[in-house]
């Protein structure tokens, strides 16, 4: 490679990396103002739903991949990798049922997350203070609709 292309490839790079922190410095200050802002809170929601489906969505595309492997020498590994996918279907099943609930309550916006043996349930609430009569519906609505003792149960609110 030449001097001359050496030299445009690194300008061209230096620039790129100034641009990026140009962006960079612009959405930390945007996101500084945008604290007070609703629809930063609703941005929570989102990102959280979406990692979480993002997850769980590798998650069973790996135990996919173990329940398509051919041969007796696996049937344990399939064997306990659709155990494993079935935990993860009835997780995703609870979340989508108690945050609907908790939807038809009021409560605008939900994450709920339950983990894959089901023994514990966490709820995010957009709500900058929960009341107790809040607090007691959210674990009425959970003790009516799963097995979870109130004692791992985890509500906060953002």
């Amino acid at each position: 490679m030449s001097k001359g292309k050496k030299i445009a490839i690194i300008l061209s790079m230096v620039a790129v990396l100034a641009i990026a922190a140009i962006v960079n410095v612009t959405l930390l200050t945007n996101d500084n103002k945008d604290d007070q802002n609703p629809s930063v809170q609703t941005s929570f929601f989102q990102t959280s739903k979406l990692d979480r489906q993002t997850t769980r969505d590798y998650e069973i595309a790996e135990l996919n991949s173990i329940l398509a492997m051919e041969g007796d020498e696996y049937a344990e590994a399939r064997q306990s990798a659709l155990a494993k996918k079935q935990s993860i279907v009835d997780a995703m099943e609870t979340e989508m049922l108690l945050e609907t609930l908790l939807k038809a309550q009021g409560f605008e916006e939900v994450l709920v997350t339950v983990n894959a043996t089901g023994d514990s349930v966490s709820v995010i609430v957009d709500k900058d203070e929960l009341t107790r009569e809040d607090t007691v519906r959210i674990y009425n609505t959970i003790a009516t609709e799963t097995t979870v003792s109130t004692e791992f149960v985890k509500i906060l609110s953002v």
